[in-house]
This record gives structure tokens, C-alpha cells and sequence, in this order.
């Protein structure tokens, strides 16, 4: 893609070793066999990474830090990036790539690993997507865990949707807040099997499915702040009340109350 889209187009033609480090050398933009962009939301303080080197004199660098970051990063440059500075101490093992197993043809054919550092989120409760590998026009793909993946955020988006968020608002905040993505089912032909899960303690009000499901098939909408206005007559309040009720930032139910959606209507 160097010079084709105006990346560095000032400098390509004018050095020979420039131009053919441009043409021939592995873009970092992927992830790939020496690291590259693998966006991987658990590689955090703390964390120890045992990179190949293929060559004599290769350098490191590091980049693309995010301040949050959900698995997958799906909407692209979804995550909050940040600026900020690494502090790393780099060592040297002879003949360390012995220690990454081979899988392919070549004997490049490895990839990093490392260890989890101890400071990465930590939650407790959390509502999970199941996608497969059928896709949204109802096609199957054989096993196929990019599909699954697509299909559970899909699901995420469309059910996150009903409480008061757009569904351009969920596609963003998959990719900020840190969700976890895994591959649940490989095994049982042909559907590949993925899920989603997302910490619950990152909403402002309640996401989980209300006791009573059948109320959920009837819509809800999300009320806006106001301190003034009543909705006495379209929330249907208990008829032991006696007065109007003033609501901030509630999810009612299309056909009136909303509970469990959130305790505040009672």
C-alpha cells in the first residue's frame, strides 16, 4: 500500500533500499509471525511477550496503545486510543525460537506467546451473545468462527439496541469497552459456535432480560432526563400511588412499566 495511497509518496523513488524495503518488507499492520498489529486487549502492564527474530540486527517497536479495548476490535478503530509511553526491559535468548513450536511448511511459521500480566479488568456479572455460523442473509458457512464472531455482535448490537442506545452507539462501544470474545464451539459440524460477553457493570441501567420475557417482545424506550416534567399516564404506576413520579434516564416499557429494567419504576 506504500505510494499507492499517498502513504510516504515524497520519499518513494528517491533511494534504492528505501524502495525495496517498501515494496518487499512485511507490513506490521497485521498481525503476523513477528508481532505486528495484533490488538490483542490483554497485552497490558504487566505482561511478558516472547517475540521471534528472523534477522540479524532486527529492531522492536512499539505502538497503537489503546486506553480500553474490546476482543475484536469490530467497528476498526473502535478502541480509545491514547498517547502515552512504554516502559519495557528487553533481553535476548539464544536460540529462543526453539522454544515456539513450528506449524507450516517453513520453519518461520511461528508466532509470539505471553504471559497475562495481573492487571487487566476484572468483572463479575456479564450477558452473553451466542453467534453461528449462519449469516444474516441465512447462508451457512462450514465452520466458519469469523461468521459465528460477526453473528454475535450482530445479536449484541440488535438486543442493546432496545434500551435506549442506537444500535451505531453499541457497534462503538463493543469496540472500547472490554468485552470478551471466544471461540465456544469448533467441534460439532457444520456451525462453528462464538460468543460475547459483556460486564454488566458498564451500564447505567439494567440490560438483563426481565423476569417476565414476554414483556421484553413489546419494546422499550428510554426516557430523557427531565426534572420537571411528569409521566403520570404514560408510566402505569402502581395503584396504591397517590402522585405523579418524575423519572431520570429510565427504561419504560412500550406498553407501560418496565420492571426489572430498571428498579427505579417500581
Amino acid at each position: 500500500m506504500l505510494g499507492k495511497l499517498g502513504h510516504f509518496l515524497d520519499m518513494s523513488g528517491k533511494d534504492e533500499t528505501w524502495d525495496k524495503i517498501a515494496s518487499e518488507g512485511a507490513r506490521t499492520v497485521p498481525g503476523r509471525e513477528n508481532g505486528g498489529n495484533c490488538d490483542i486487549k490483554n497485552l497490558s502492564r504487566g505482561c511478558a511477550v516472547y517475540f521471534p527474530v528472523f534477522v540479524a540486527g532486527a529492531k522492536l517497536s512499539m505502538g497503537d496503545m489503546h486506553f480500553s479495548q474490546g476482543d475484536g476490535e469490530v467497528s476498526f478503530c473502535g478502541a480509545i486510543e491514547m498517547s502515552g509511553f512504554l516502559e519495557l526491559k528487553c533481553s535476548v535468548i539464544k536460540n529462543g525460537t526453539k522454544l515456539l513450536p513450528v506449524t507450516g511448511p517453513s520453519k518461520l511459521n511461528i508466532n509470539p506467546i505471553f504471559e497475562i500480566g495481573p492487571l487487566e479488568p476484572r468483572f463479575s456479572e456479564w450477558i452473553v451473545f451466542e453467534g453461528i455460523s449462519v449469516d444474516e442473509k441465512g447462508e451457512q458457512h462450514y465452520l466458519d468462527s469469523t461468521i459465528a464472531y460477526k453473528m454475535a455482535v450482530l445479536k449484541c448490537i440488535k438486543y442493546l439496541a432496545q434500551f435506549g442506545f442506537t444500535e451505531e452507539q453499541v457497534y462503538l462501544l463493543l469496540s472500547c469497552c472490554p468485552c470478551e470474545g471466544r471461540i465456544s464451539g469448533i467441534v460439532d459440524i457444520p456451525n462453528a459456535v462464538c460468543t460475547l460477553a459483556i460486564p454488566l457493570s458498564i451500564f447505567d441501567r439494567d440490560v438483563r432480560p426481565p423476569n417476565n420475557i414476554e414483556s421484553l417482545a413489546k419494546g422499550i424506550h428510554l426516557v430523557k432526563k427531565d426534572s420537571k416534567k411528569s409521566f403520570w399516564g404514560s408510566v402505569k404506576v402502581p395503584s396504591s400511588s397517590t402522585s405523579p413520579k418524575t423519572y431520570t434516564n429510565v427504561c419504560i416499557s412500550e406498553e407501560g412499566g418496565a420492571v426489572p429494567y430498571d428498579p427505579r419504576l417500581g
